[in-house]
């Protein structure tokens, strides 16, 4: 099964179709001290063989840090173990009459993740799993805003003297 699938500001999928906003992210500003409170949407469109009809499929996403370990969200020292990240939804495409043989289906999907906290800047990767296979895996790193550089700007000397 193929499937296409990128970061973006925010996905929804709805009537068959995929709603996509600020696609193709892969960088994260957020502020320096943990907790680094990011959101973000995955957004993918499945392309459903012709035999894989009519039965049920699974897509899985996870987030991996940079030694390739699931990800926990951060949370504040005394407070429960957390879960490791992850989203999956269930699909099941039928078949219909008018579909010539051999002809592939899409099927849109969007996974949101809003507010999660992670405790450290890097590297990190969306991993997608279409029924148990890894089929695609995304890099995005965490970090701060670069400085702003400050222009010459205009002095008060540089403006022409009215009289």
């Amino acid at each position: 099964m193929d499937i296409d699938v990128m970061l973006c500001d925010h996905a929804e999928a709805l009537e068959g179709k995929l709603f996509i906003n600020g696609a193709a992210i892969n960088l994260l500003f957020v502020s320096p001290q943990p907790p680094h409170v990011v959101a973000f949407s995955v957004a993918a469109v499945v392309q459903v063989p012709y035999n894989a009809t009519n039965e049920p499929h699974t897509i899985v996403v996870r987030i991996l840090d940079e030694d390739g370990r699931p990800v926990l969200p951060w949370v504040p020292d005394g407070a429960p173990p957390p879960v490791p990240v992850e989203m999956q939804t269930t699909f099941t495409v039928g078949r219909p009459p008018i579909l010539p043989p051999g002809e592939a289906q899409t099927v849109p999907v969007a996974f949101s993740l809003q507010s999660l906290p992670l405790g450290h800047l890097g590297a990190y990767a969306v991993v997608v799993e279409v029924d148990g296979e890894p089929v695609r895996q995304l890099p995005f790193r965490l970090m701060t805003p670069p400085q702003a550089q400050p222009g010459p700007g205009i002095r008060p000397t540089d403006l022409p003297r009215l009289t």
